[in-house]
Protein backbone atom coordinates (compact mmCIF):
# COMPACT_ATOMS: atom_id res chain seq x y z
CA UNK A 1 0.00 0.00 0.00
CA UNK A 2 1.28 3.29 -0.91
CA UNK A 3 1.83 5.73 2.06
CA UNK A 4 -0.53 8.82 1.60
CA UNK A 5 -2.63 10.17 4.38
CA UNK A 6 -5.90 10.45 2.99
CA UNK A 7 -8.36 13.18 4.31
CA UNK A 8 -12.19 11.16 4.86
CA UNK A 9 -15.04 13.35 5.92
CA UNK A 10 -17.85 11.33 7.64
CA UNK A 11 -21.21 13.10 8.25
CA UNK A 12 -22.71 12.69 11.36
CA UNK A 13 -26.37 13.11 13.19
CA UNK A 14 -26.55 11.27 16.01
CA UNK A 15 -28.98 8.39 13.62
CA UNK A 16 -28.26 4.26 13.76
CA UNK A 17 -27.44 4.93 10.39
CA UNK A 18 -25.14 7.69 10.47
CA UNK A 19 -23.79 5.29 13.53
CA UNK A 20 -22.81 2.50 11.19
CA UNK A 21 -21.52 5.37 8.43
CA UNK A 22 -18.79 6.28 11.12
CA UNK A 23 -17.70 2.51 11.90
CA UNK A 24 -16.83 2.21 8.32
CA UNK A 25 -15.44 5.90 8.32
CA UNK A 26 -12.88 5.08 11.22
CA UNK A 27 -12.07 1.56 9.96
CA UNK A 28 -11.45 3.26 6.32
CA UNK A 29 -9.40 5.99 8.15
CA UNK A 30 -7.40 3.22 10.89
CA UNK A 31 -6.03 1.01 7.73
CA UNK A 32 -3.04 3.50 6.75
CA UNK A 33 0.19 2.29 8.76
CA UNK A 34 3.44 3.69 8.70
CA UNK A 35 4.45 7.12 9.90
CA UNK A 36 1.41 8.82 7.24
CA UNK A 37 -2.16 8.77 9.30
CA UNK A 38 -5.48 9.63 7.37
CA UNK A 39 -7.44 12.12 8.30
CA UNK A 40 -10.88 11.78 9.83
CA UNK A 41 -13.57 15.06 9.93
CA UNK A 42 -16.41 14.38 11.42
CA UNK A 43 -19.22 16.77 10.26
CA UNK A 44 -22.47 17.49 11.68
CA UNK A 45 -24.97 19.94 9.90
CA UNK A 46 -27.32 22.15 11.82
CA UNK A 47 -30.16 23.08 10.27
CA UNK A 48 -33.01 25.24 11.11
CA UNK A 49 -35.74 22.29 11.21
CA UNK A 50 -36.07 21.64 15.03
CA UNK A 51 -38.08 18.44 14.52
CA UNK A 52 -34.78 17.27 13.17
CA UNK A 53 -33.17 17.37 16.65
CA UNK A 54 -36.83 16.00 18.68
CA UNK A 55 -34.91 12.56 19.43
CA UNK A 56 -31.79 14.10 20.55
CA UNK A 57 -33.37 16.68 22.47
CA UNK A 58 -35.91 15.19 25.06
CA UNK A 59 -37.15 18.54 25.81
CA UNK A 60 -37.02 20.45 22.58
CA UNK A 61 -35.89 24.15 21.74
CA UNK A 62 -38.46 26.54 22.41
CA UNK A 63 -38.93 28.86 24.80
CA UNK A 64 -35.30 29.12 26.35
CA UNK A 65 -33.14 31.75 26.80
CA UNK A 66 -30.36 31.98 24.89
CA UNK A 67 -27.40 30.30 27.08
CA UNK A 68 -29.76 27.53 27.73
CA UNK A 69 -30.47 26.66 24.22
CA UNK A 70 -26.69 27.18 23.59
CA UNK A 71 -25.89 24.94 26.74
CA UNK A 72 -28.86 22.00 25.15
CA UNK A 73 -26.93 22.42 21.71
CA UNK A 74 -23.92 21.37 23.16
CA UNK A 75 -25.33 18.54 24.66
CA UNK A 76 -26.37 17.54 20.78
CA UNK A 77 -23.27 18.00 19.86
CA UNK A 78 -21.87 15.51 22.40
CA UNK A 79 -24.42 13.03 21.43
CA UNK A 80 -23.99 13.33 17.81
CA UNK A 81 -19.75 13.24 18.00
CA UNK A 82 -19.98 10.74 20.94
CA UNK A 83 -19.39 7.32 18.98
CA UNK A 84 -17.29 8.52 16.12
CA UNK A 85 -14.93 10.33 19.15
CA UNK A 86 -14.91 7.01 21.27
CA UNK A 87 -14.02 4.72 18.13
CA UNK A 88 -11.43 7.11 16.80
CA UNK A 89 -9.57 7.19 20.16
CA UNK A 90 -9.47 3.17 19.93
CA UNK A 91 -8.35 3.02 16.67
CA UNK A 92 -5.96 5.51 17.24
CA UNK A 93 -7.32 7.63 14.02
CA UNK A 94 -6.63 11.69 13.62
CA UNK A 95 -10.24 13.48 14.11
CA UNK A 96 -11.47 16.75 13.66
CA UNK A 97 -14.76 17.52 14.38
CA UNK A 98 -17.02 20.45 12.91
CA UNK A 99 -20.54 21.76 13.07
CA UNK A 100 -21.90 23.95 10.20
CA UNK A 101 -25.67 25.11 9.48
CA UNK A 102 -27.24 25.23 6.37
CA UNK A 103 -28.59 22.53 4.26
CA UNK A 104 -27.15 18.88 4.73
CA UNK A 105 -26.67 17.93 1.16
CA UNK A 106 -25.36 21.46 0.16
CA UNK A 107 -23.29 21.88 3.16
CA UNK A 108 -21.61 18.41 3.55
CA UNK A 109 -20.47 18.79 -0.99
CA UNK A 110 -19.08 22.62 0.00
CA UNK A 111 -16.95 21.31 3.26
CA UNK A 112 -15.46 18.58 0.60
CA UNK A 113 -14.66 20.49 -1.40
CA UNK A 114 -13.26 23.43 0.92
CA UNK A 115 -11.24 20.45 2.85
CA UNK A 116 -10.22 18.68 -0.05
CA UNK A 117 -11.13 15.58 1.00
CA UNK A 118 -10.44 11.97 -0.96
CA UNK A 119 -14.18 10.96 -0.04
CA UNK A 120 -17.27 11.58 1.94
CA UNK A 121 -18.71 8.36 3.89
CA UNK A 122 -23.06 9.07 4.43
CA UNK A 123 -25.59 6.72 5.67
CA UNK A 124 -28.46 6.21 3.60
CA UNK A 125 -31.84 4.91 5.35
CA UNK A 126 -32.63 2.87 1.55
CA UNK A 127 -36.40 4.99 2.08
CA UNK A 128 -37.26 4.10 -1.46
CA UNK A 129 -37.86 5.51 -4.90
CA UNK A 130 -41.51 7.30 -3.70
CA UNK A 131 -40.18 8.52 -0.60
CA UNK A 132 -37.29 10.13 -1.71
CA UNK A 133 -39.09 11.89 -4.44
CA UNK A 134 -40.82 13.78 -2.02
CA UNK A 135 -39.01 14.12 0.65
CA UNK A 136 -35.60 13.99 -1.37
CA UNK A 137 -32.19 12.54 -0.32
CA UNK A 138 -29.28 13.79 1.12
CA UNK A 139 -27.08 10.59 0.39
CA UNK A 140 -28.55 11.12 -3.05
CA UNK A 141 -27.67 14.87 -3.52
CA UNK A 142 -23.75 14.50 -2.10
CA UNK A 143 -23.28 11.31 -4.86
CA UNK A 144 -24.81 13.55 -7.17
CA UNK A 145 -22.71 17.15 -6.72
CA UNK A 146 -19.14 16.09 -4.42
CA UNK A 147 -16.25 16.98 -5.72
CA UNK A 148 -14.81 13.68 -4.56
CA UNK A 149 -15.82 9.66 -4.24
CA UNK A 150 -18.81 8.97 -1.81
CA UNK A 151 -19.14 5.64 0.13
CA UNK A 152 -22.90 5.40 0.71
CA UNK A 153 -23.51 2.92 4.02
CA UNK A 154 -26.63 1.54 3.80
CA UNK A 155 -29.09 0.90 7.14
Amino acid sequence: MLDICRKIMVAVDGSAVSDKAVAEAVWLAGCQSGKFKNKLFALFVKTDRVRDYDELMSTGLGGRSESEEQGRWQQVYDEVFLVVRKLAAEKGVDLETLVREGEPAETIVHEAQELDVDFVVIGSTGKGAVKRAFLGSVSAEVVEQAPCGVYVVRA
